[in-house]
């Protein structure tokens, strides 16, 4: 089994999912790209996320996509996958197979749709999915992105997740940006491995405890984001923080495509799954 870094710590990029005409994963393409960004400055890569369009591809082609890279020869030290979903025995299935993979996290959003789901369903959920995946160990990251899924990871929720599964839980990636849940959990749990989801204020969030930062951003200008992380007080911090607002006001994927697609000199980086769609359609 990969060895696990111990807290997980440093740049990682939300990568995006190429998709074929037939709009399945390309993992060939995805392969030579992650390859590039992890020598570039990203520590770490995090595919079938949000970013990753991960909920508009079926369990077995997400499995199947985990092996391909699994397989591939990248350092699967420095690489973690989204495997959350609404289904319990479809998010069992994922987490199980990115385990046997060797990926180092795995990134498990709480279960959607039923927004009204209240803290003792959510435990409910986890302790039904750790028990069918018995061998996870401490490799769980809590995808808190309420926009989303419509469930806040909010502290006191953490909390007694935290206290359920003190060695399955090793930290939160918050795409909510709210500086004072993270704040609030690191005073909590000093040993959590909190991300935000987002590079626009990592100097600031390194100050106070923040273990990096886990962004579908940062794989466009991954050396500049190391440089931050490694040098929080650095020049380039200002200029990360205004590379990451040129994005505002724009659906986001869309966009993050659009430039892969440019750097690339390959249109085929612009193609989504329904329902997006590419940039200016």
């Amino acid at each position: 089994m990969a060895e696990v870094l111990e807290p997980l710590r440093g740049v990682w990029a939300a990568v995006l999912t190429p998709v074929t005409a037939g709009l399945e994963p390309d993992a060939a393409k995805a392969i030579a790209y992650y390859r590039e960004l992890l020598e570039s400055g990203c520590d770490g890569i995090n595919l079938l996320g949000t970013t990753g369009e991960a909920m508009s591809f079926d369990t077995g082609a997400r499995v199947e996509f985990m092996r391909a890279i699994a397989q591939s020869g990248l350092p699967m030290d420095r690489v973690m996958a989204g495997t959350g979903s609404a289904s319990l025995a479809d998010a069992a299935r994922l987490t199980k197979a990115a385990i046997e993979l060797n990926f180092a996290a795995v990134l498990v959003m709480p279960p959607f749709f039923y927004r009204d789901a209240s803290d003792d369903g959510i435990l409910s959920y986890f302790e039904a999915l750790f028990a069918r995946v018995p061998s996870i160990g401490k490799r769980v990251l809590l995808y808190n992105f309420p926009a989303m899924s419509g469930i806040t990871f909010h502290a006191d929720l953490v909390d007694r997740l935290m206290a359920n599964f003190p060695n399955t839980i090793a930290g939160v990636k918050d795409s909510s940006n709210d500086r004072g849940l993270q704040r609030e959990l690191l005073a909590r749990h000093r040993e959590l491995a909190v991300f935000p989801g987002s590079e626009a204020y990592l100097g600031g969030a390194l100050a106070y405890g923040a273990a990096g930062c886990i962004s579908g951003s940062v794989a466009l200008w991954p050396e500049l984001a190391g440089r931050v992380y490694r040098n929080a007080t650095c020049a380039g911090a200002r200029d990360l923080s205004e590379r990451r607002a040129s994005l505002d006001g724009l659906p986001f994927i869309a966009a993050v495509r659009r430039r892969v697609a440019d750097l690339r000199a390959d249109d085929a980086w612009t193609r989504s799954m329904p329902p997006l769609v590419p940039l200016g359609s």
